[in-house]
């Protein structure tokens, strides 16, 4: 099966590209971040999909501002039953959203960018709060995937050479050290794992300099990580790099249940 993450950067800019990216590539499962839109302004073509069904996060903390949502392939939930949706407590701004299956939860995130000091702090409790959910989930014998735009580069490896400044938003030490915690209870970043010393794999680009992406000037900040047995069977990690209408590109792991 298959597990995207994109963040889209608006639903209603993204209508089409979207669509077109669920006929061709057909995920069973899809997190999207970004929706900056409400429930009322989500375009209809998303609310009555033939093979998908879809639960939101929207934008209600502030208009045009984070959401989430997940997309869940009707033929998965024939066969391993339909899923449970929903907004987990620790949830705040619309960052988070999940589908549990009997033995498998999907945590689907958008994490803070941490600009200003307060949500740095913010940012920081989130990363804590996700450790302690995650490693509760886990310790109830629940296989669990989280994934989406987790806002850090982890190693130098995951961000272009003239970004490795530690002064750097998404690249500080104290963000860093969240995501070693993550690794100490067992969760595996997959994509990482299926290219270990592969440098240039990013899956965004910031608007400036404007050739970012063309340079590949990039920051891998789009992950999935799993629990040791779900991870031990992904078969395929990649990055949609030809999708290009937003400013992140999807990325995909592919794993068997």
């Amino acid at each position: 099966m298959k597990l995207t993450t994109w963040n889209i950067n608006g639903i209603r800019a993204r209508e089409t590209a979207l669509l077109q990216r669920l006929a061709q590539t057909e995920p069973e499962i899809l997190c999207v971040q970004e929706l900056k839109a409400d429930f009322g302004k989500i375009p209809n073509a998303f609310k009555n999909l033939s093979d998908y069904d879809v639960f939101w996060n929207p934008s209600t903390f502030k208009a045009g501002y984070s959401g989430v949502g997940l997309f869940v392939h009707r033929a998965l939930s024939e066969k391993y039953g339909k899923p449970k949706f929903t907004i987990p407590d620790f949830d705040a701004e619309n960052r988070v959203i999940q589908a549990e299956f009997e033995q498998v939860v999907i945590l689907g995130i958008y994490a803070p960018r941490g600009e200003k000091p307060e949500h740095y702090a913010f940012k920081l409790n989130f990363f804590d709060a996700i450790r302690t959910y995650l490693q509760t989930l886990m310790n109830k014998g629940k296989e669990v995937a989280f994934t989406g735009d987790i806002n850090i580069a982890h190693k130098e490896i995951d961000l272009h050479p003239s970004q490795r400044d530690e002064k750097n938003t998404g690249f500080r030490p104290e963000e860093r050290a969240k995501i070693d915690a993550l690794i100490e209870i067992g969760l595996k970043d997959v994509f990482r794992e299926a290219h270990p010393n592969e440098e240039g794999h990013y899956s965004w680009w910031n608007y400036f300099p404007r050739d970012a992406r063309e340079k590949n000037i990039g920051w891998r900040i789009d992950c999935t990580y799993m629990s040791p047995k779900l991870a031990s069977k992904v078969t395929r990690a990649i990055i949609q790099k030809e999708e290009a209408s937003s400013d992140h590109s999807p990325v995909s792991i592919d794993f068997t249940l």
